[in-house]
């Protein structure tokens, strides 16, 4: 069972961003579809604001992951990789901070979606792919650097949830938090998912109760900010004014 997980978490590392636009796409197909949703119109705005906090609280952890204490473990050609262990800010308290962020924007998606065959189907397959890459990083960590692996494994043993937050502010207190590398590293994906959470609440609402498409003036705003906020994180990185000094 263990070699399975580990080969399935080293493929959907290589593969988990098809994978996902896959499923996300298969959403937006069938965005007129409402499988679970007894209350009709005011049930689908219920799951839309909880999908959008859920959201929002994976943001923030990714967000606050990166800013104080960034660690490059997004693979070399599409493969596990790590240049160091890293055990400060949010690994401090947590082994998978960046994980917990993404199961929650995970959660939060599929809970604006708001049908039954993706949570039935759609959302345990993601939990499960994302515990296999855990288990296939922490091996490979393991692995690469031993002992020190083993000794910040004993230090930090909550794999997934933080533990020890009433220690959360000695953890910062001498750590600089950096907006240039969070805008740097994290823009892209940023705008890609609210975005997307934009342009598939607008297609469900339209689809499900025949709401005209210019009748979503809040989430077109939204969409379009984030674009301009795209575009302006773009001429900023290529001009190198996100590069952090020293």
């Amino acid at each position: 069972m263990k070699q399975f997980v580990l080969a399935f978490g080293n493929f959907f590392f290589k593969w988990r961003d098809t994978a996902f636009s896959l499923i996300f796409l298969a959403a937006f197909f069938s965005a007129g579809i409402a499988l679970l949703n007894p209350d009709g119109y005011n049930g689908d705005v219920l799951t839309s604001i909880a999908g959008l906090v859920l959201a929002l609280a994976g943001q923030f952890v990714r967000a606050i992951t990166i800013g104080y204490a960034y660690i490059k473990r997004g693979g070399l050609n599409k493969k596990i990789y790590a240049e160091t262990l890293q055990n400060r800010g949010v690994f401090a308290h947590t082994r998978n901070p960046m994980y917990l962020g993404n199961l929650l924007l995970v959660t939060g998606a599929m809970v604006s979606i708001n049908n039954l065959a993706f949570y039935i189907l759609a959302l345990p397959l993601f939990y499960f792919i994302y515990y296999s890459i855990i288990a296939a990083e922490e091996d490979f960590l393991g692995k690469k650097f031993g002992n020190d692996y083993e000794r910040y494994k004993s230090e930090v043993r909550n794999r997934i949830l933080p533990g020890n937050l009433s220690k959360w502010s000695a953890t910062v207190s001498e750590m600089e938090f950096s907006w240039k590398r969070l805008i740097r590293k994290e823009h892209g994906s940023m705008v890609v998912i609210f975005g997307g959470l934009c342009l598939y609440n607008i297609t469900k609402y339209h689809l499900r109760y025949e709401i005209p498409l210019v009748a979503f003036q809040g989430l077109w705003i939204a969409f379009a900010c984030l674009m301009v906020f795209q575009i302006i994180s773009e001429i900023l990185k290529r001009t190198g004014r996100l590069a952090e000094e020293g």
